[in-house]
């Protein structure tokens, strides 16, 4: 049986069921009664006095008193309580921060008394994994950024070891890795608390940085600058500065994408010293590589009396190189600033640029033209003179240092053959055998003209027959005259085939003339006879040959007078005998003028027959007709009889 009794009056009066007892408690904790509690962390059994969000804690009675367990009740709310207590359970675990009041209804020790209350307010600390920003720098570097706002203090673990310095909210910190792929941070309060936590968060190294290069910088028409980059890294950034006297160092003009090979400065400073500045996520310099600086190239280009000045403004060290018209000119020691180019023809325009290279960049000038001027006279031409085998006569001129340009006037035998602009030319309006002598003189694009080139003679050769049967053959020639004509020169004979292949040659040595020879074997049966001659020497870098010489020799028919087609085995048949019988007909007439007998070649005969019929003693006429290899047309009659 529950017994209801009246209590005393404090400030306020509560209904409280414990088991088998109401009890009514008061609002406000019971002074100097003794009761009290304690609380400890689950986790480390350590007493706190905060309370921490997520984090478990067991309540304790700390009165002295001898209760019973069942009849000791707890109350979690915003301020005291004096009723409504039925949760016996000493554990709790916060799960909102700000304050907590836990409220303790204990048994009272004295008889038929109300229970005693006892209240404790303690703050409760947020938990949350602290956040922050986790950049990867250069190697062996990261930066961390604290985006939390939660706890009072943090630190950093990596590899396993704390760090310093502490970092702050929104203040980046760069720390050494040692090696280490993953950084954590802890958040803590500075009062003395359990509550804190921690995140982790791994990250790629970067690669070693390497030393940014400019590999070319070329400047270009209208004040830009062309650059050309090394392979540079992607985890990197990259600035283009220029050094500026006016800021006392170098000043940022671009941001270079790390993709990019290459990069346009529209109206660069120049002449200006570049370098390509490499930089981390973090914007640290140190311990990165150290820059070279390339350094632009200013070109210019004036002409003076028949030579072109060149003179270049540039810090950039190295080798210089000099192209002209996009062509290789000349290398120069490092440090000259000035080279003249004489190796030009007056009314011609030349464009030339300056490369410097050293420490593996080259820096390349503006392209500069100029157009030569003069009032000299240029050189005279070297000519050079030799028949081809159409007995033409081709001529070449070499105009010092002009390959081009200007106006050629060839002459022959001191009359005026062509004027041009080609270095070649060909004389096919000739009269063999003749003297035949060239010069030739140049007139420049000013209008300089030089004096006539050195007379050169070409060989002209003459053959002859030396008997009337052909067997001997007569050669002579003129005298070549090269552009040296104190040099001296040797002579060959060359014997051509019909189709002018080289059947054999004799040497001649200085003699302009050979003494009447035989032709070789191989020719017995070619009726035309073909020399040319070459000649070596008289400052000629090549051979000059002369006209092609033939001698044609006359085609001989012999046809017997008579023959006895009885079958004795002696001449029984009409046969034809000569030489260079080649390409003709010969016809047999009777003498009622009808033909019978025709050959074309030697091989056919004639054994008197008419068809089938038997030889008919008489007097016959021939005719021979043929084209000979000199083109001429050989005519022959006569007649044959046919005896018994």
């Amino acid at each position: 049986m529950v017994n209801k009794r009246l209590l005393s009056f404090l400030l306020c009066w509560a209904f409280i069921l414990v088991p088998s007892a109401v009890v009514w408690a008061q609002c406000v904790a019971t002074p100097n009664s003794g009761a009290n509690f304690r609380v400890f962390d689950v986790a480390t059994k350590q007493e706190v006095q905060a309370l921490c969000v997520g984090r478990q804690v067991r309540l304790k009675d700390a009165s002295g008193r001898q209760l019973d367990p069942a009849q000791v009740y707890y109350q979690k709310t915003a301020a005291i309580v004096c009723s409504g207590f039925q949760d016996t359970s000493t554990f709790y675990t916060p799960t909102a921060a700000g304050s907590i009041t836990i409220s303790q209804n204990t048994q009272n020790p004295q008889p038929n008394s109300s229970g005693l209350i006892f209240a404790r307010t303690f703050p409760v600390k947020a938990t949350p994994p602290p956040t922050f920003d986790l950049v990867a720098c250069s190697a062996g570097l990261v930066q961390i950024t604290v985006t939390d706002q939660t706890y009072d203090q943090y630190t950093v673990t990596i590899g396993g070891q704390v760090v310093q310095p502490n970092p702050r909210p929104n203040a980046p910190v760069t720390y050494t890795t040692n090696g280490a792929t993953s950084v954590t941070l802890t958040g803590s309060y500075n009062s003395p608390t359990l509550c804190t936590n921690n995140l982790t968060k791994t990250f790629t190294p970067l690669p070693a940085p390497q030393r940014p290069t400019i590999q070319r910088l070329t400047v270009q028409t209208g004040g830009n600058a062309l650059f050309q980059f090394g392979p540079l890294q992607t985890q990197y950034q990259y600035s283009l500065q220029v050094n500026d006297a006016a800021v006392g160092g170098f000043r940022t003009v671009a941001t270079i994408d790390p993709a990019s090979t290459s990069y346009t400065l529209a109206n660069a400073t120049l002449p200006g010293c570049y370098r390509l500045l490499l930089r981390d996520a973090c914007q640290t310099s140190a311990p990165l590589p150290s820059l070279t600086e390339v350094c632009s190239v200013t070109l210019t280009a004036t002409s003076l009396e028949a030579r072109n000045r060149l003179t270049w403004v540039t810090s950039q060290q190295g080798t210089v190189e000099i192209t002209r018209n996009g062509q290789p000119l000349v290398q120069l020691p490092a440090g000259t600033r000035q080279y003249e180019d004489t190796a030009v023809t007056c009314g011609v325009a030349y464009t030339y640029r300056i490369s410097a290279t050293a420490g593996g960049s080259t820096s390349v000038s503006n392209e500069s033209a100029v157009t030569t001027t003069s009032s000299l006279a240029p050189a005279a031409p070297r000519l050079t003179a030799s028949f081809n085998l159409l007995n033409q006569v081709e001529l070449t001129a070499e105009v010092p240092r002009s390959s081009s340009g200007g106006q050629l006037t060839y002459l022959r035998n001191g009359a005026a053959l062509r004027t041009t602009t080609s270095r070649t030319l060909r004389d096919s309006t000739l009269t063999l055998p003749q003297a035949l002598c060239y010069t030739a003189r140049f007139q420049d694009a000013c209008g300089n003209r030089s004096s006539e080139s050195a007379a050169v003679c070409p060989v002209v050769l003459s053959a002859s027959s030396a008997n009337a049967e052909g067997t001997l053959v007569r050669l002579s020639w003129s005298a070549l005259r090269g552009p040296d004509p104190a040099a001296p020169v040797t002579y060959r004979v060359l014997v051509l085939s019909a189709n002018n292949a080289v059947l054999s040659s004799i040497s001649a040595g200085a003699a302009l003339s050979l003494p009447a020879l035989a032709p070789l074997l191989n020719q017995q049966d070619q009726q035309v006879l073909r020399y040319r001659v070459e000649a070596t020497g008289g400052g000629l870098a090549s051979p000059s040959y002369s006209n092609v010489a033939t001698v044609a020799r006359a085609v001989k028919l012999f046809v017997p007078t008579a023959f006895t087609p009885n079958g004795d085995g002696l001449n029984d048949v009409l046969e034809l005998r000569g030489r260079y019988l080649d390409n003709f007909r010969f016809v047999v007439i009777d003498r009622n003028g009808q033909e019978v007998f025709r050959a074309t070649t030697r091989s056919q005969t004639w054994d008197g027959r008419i068809g089938t019929t038997a030889p008919v003693p008489g007097a016959y006429v021939w005719r021979f007709e043929a084209n000979d290899q000199a083109g001429q047309h050989v005519v022959q009659q006569g007649t044959v009889t046919i005896l018994r």
